[in-house]
């Protein structure tokens, strides 16, 4: 494993120049060049007009989550945003999010207004009392006034405080937004209900996330965020199963080790997400060249029956938007069964829902567990091909 945490507080963000960047990921020839490959495959995303006072997108009682030991329906609230501000920097953001390409407006700034409107016009066509969950995504981060000025927060925030029928809420930003101002803030303007901050901690190990997902942001900055969102509210953590450039079992017992971390550093809700194959990615790129493939179904329950959490271990069921153009299965005998299964464990958390599944492709999964893995700088080696035809073809 590489531990490339260090206790000076650096961080793997902003220009590729003048990152700071320590160790392994430094010297790593691929590094930078994962980055202009992100660059060229933005470069390709559509310039559509955006209606700035809709939402991208929102669903309804298409989700469960248990809360306080019962099974409610979600409501699922996309706005159409000011973008992720790490995808839109120099860095390009995560290998594997296709957000950028359908929930961020192209031709100009949403403004407060335009985001109230979008908020308050979805929020009156939802029935909290049958969906008092509520999910507001806005594909980046929501405490971070770059992408949502503060006056737009604090007014989607007082207005969920409002309803009595609302009892838990989840948003998201990336650990460098978080500060105690931010999060003191949110618990003043929603001091009774349950609000948890969703952080993409994806996977424990520095090196695997700045080269394998390009996240840009270290371990410690991670834990000292949880540390600022356990003291006010509620942390839930993303975990990330099979990033690229890591083979199966390597995929798993990351996985594991990241989710055992998140409760450690205090995670109310432990979220496991399945990587997916989404457009204008670089791993959707690999994917397309026979350079990756998606996890089996099979290795979301081994993660789920091996690690310990000590809070809630839920699983992502790839219903998102973007749809993804490919999600993680086993064979057609039975991902239906086992999809079934993950469902049902999200509903009661009871990991006997696994009891007695069993198919024949299970022992073509526990051949590829066996599979001794090349070394990882091998696996990496495609990437200036790859760089080279999207340089070709964006000429």
């Amino acid at each position: 494993m590489h531990n490339k945490t260090g206790g000076d507080g650096k961080e793997f963000t902003g220009d590729l120049n003048s990152t700071g960047l320590e160790g392994e990921l430094k010297k790593s020839q691929y590094y930078p060049l994962i980055s202009e490959a992100q660059k060229l495959i933005h470069e390709k995303i559509p310039n559509e007009i955006c209606n700035t006072d809709k939402v991208a997108a929102a669903e309804v009682g298409l989700r469960e989550e248990i809360f306080e030991g019962i099974n409610y329906k979600r409501a699922v609230v996309y706005l159409m945003s000011n973008g992720c501000e790490w995808a839109l920097k120099s860095a390009h953001g995560c290998l594997m999010c296709g957000h950028l390409a359908k929930q961020t407006r192209r031709d100009k700034t949403i403004s407060v207004d335009d985001y109230l409107k979008q908020f308050e016009e979805e929020f009156e066509l939802i029935d909290f009392e049958k969906n008092p969950i509520l999910n507001l995504y806005n594909n980046g981060s929501f405490i971070n006034d770059s992408e949502i000025p503060a006056a737009a927060r604090r007014g989607m925030l007082k207005k969920i405080n409002g309803n009595p029928h609302i009892k838990m809420l989840v948003i998201e930003s990336r650990p460098e937004f978080v500060t105690e101002e931010k999060v003191r803030e949110i618990k003043e303007l929603i001091p009774d209900k349950h609000v948890e901050i969703g952080v993409g901690l994806e996977i424990k190990d520095d090196f695997y996330r700045g080269i394998c997902i390009n996240k840009g942001f270290s371990l410690h900055r991670f834990n000292a965020a949880a540390e600022l969102i356990t003291k006010y509210l509620n942390l839930r953590t993303y975990v990330l199963l099979k990033p690229l450039f890591l083979t199966e079992k390597e995929s798993i017992d990351n996985a594991i080790e990241t989710v055992e971390h998140s409760f450690e550093v205090g995670a109310t809700t432990v979220s496991l997400e399945a990587s997916t194959i989404q457009d204008y990615t670089l791993m959707s790129y690999f994917y397309k060249h026979g350079l990756y493939t998606t996890p089996w179904l099979w290795s979301i329950l081994e993660i789920v029956k091996r690690a310990k959490p000590t809070g809630k271990l839920i699983v992502g069921l790839f219903k998102f938007f973007p749809s993804p153009s490919a999600v993680p299965n086993n064979c057609e005998l039975c991902n239906e069964k086992v999809m079934n299964t993950i469902i049902q464990y999200n509903q009661t958390l009871n990991k006997r829902a696994f009891n007695g599944l069993t198919c024949d492709c299970k022992n073509e999964w526990e051949e590829v567990l066996k599979e001794k893995p090349m070394p990882f700088d091998e696996r990496l080696k495609p990437i200036p091909e790859l760089l080279a035809e999207l340089k070709l073809a964006s000429n």
